[in-house]
């Protein structure tokens, strides 16, 4: 794999490549969730390489345990640096690019194939409809600091309520694209109810599939699901 920095509006942004084995002309941008960085999904990203998927996995501005550094400041910076990474893609000659994300980053990667014609479609991992349910149960129970220590900029309720705005419009610039919607079983941040929510909001084609995980680790429990999911889209010829 490579380390690449990617200009991503006034910031670079880090991100590392990993070359598919037996090149389908299919690349896949994944972002991350918060406070987590792009090693987050590296399980997911190398088992898809394997199969011939290039793979171009971002650290957002902000992130202390990633490279990029910077802050993040809104919402927007996270569009930019999916915009990046498709571009960055799209360099290397692949006819096809999509967007992953997981938690924030699968807000972001709907956000960004909606106002991204380049974009063929996008996975959308523990991510769901409306308020953030968890966030309003945890605030009750008392003070919470949402991991706001591991990054520089946005907290993560205020990350939620960016993401939550204009949602149906989000949706609706869907339409005509491929998405597949992830939910993980044992979910205590996003209810599988709000992702099978989400899902029943979104236009066609869309998916759905459930996943044995918690909300962490829903990325690396996605692996088949995710293929599955390529591969009837990018068959390999002769499969």
């Amino acid at each position: 794999m490579d380390l690449v920095r990617l200009r991503a509006s006034d910031v670079d942004v880090a991100a590392l490549v990993y070359p598919p084995r037996r090149p389908r002309g299919v690349s896949v941008v994944f972002g991350h969730g918060y406070s987590s960085s792009k090693q987050n999904l590296d399980g997911l990203a190398s088992f898809l390489a394997a199969h011939g998927f290039a793979i171009v996995s971002l650290d957002f501005p902000g992130h202390k345990l990633g490279a990029s550094g910077g802050r993040l400041r809104s919402f927007p910076d996270l569009l930019a640096s999916f915009d990046a990474g498709v571009a960055y893609a799209q360099a290397q000659g692949s006819g096809f690019v999509y967007v992953l994300g997981h938690s924030m980053g699968a807000m972001a990667a709907l956000r960004s194939c909606a106002a991204n014609q380049a974009v063929a479609g996008a996975i959308a991992i523990a991510t769901g409809y409306g308020r953030l349910r968890a966030l309003e149960a945890f605030a009750a129970q008392g003070k919470h600091d949402w991991r706001a220590g591991y990054v520089d900029g946005l907290t993560l309720p205020e990350v939620a309520a960016a993401a939550q705005e204009d949602q149906e419009t989000i949706l609706a610039a869907l339409v005509g694209r491929p998405v597949l919607y992830i939910a993980a079983e044992r979910d205590m941040m996003v209810a599988p109810s709000d992702v099978q929510a989400l899902y029943e909001h979104a236009p066609e084609p869309k998916s759905f599939a459930t996943v044995a995980s918690d909300h962490t680790n829903a990325a690396e429990h996605s692996r088949a699901a995710v293929l599955a999911w390529l591969n009837a889209l990018h068959p390999r010829l002769g499969e």
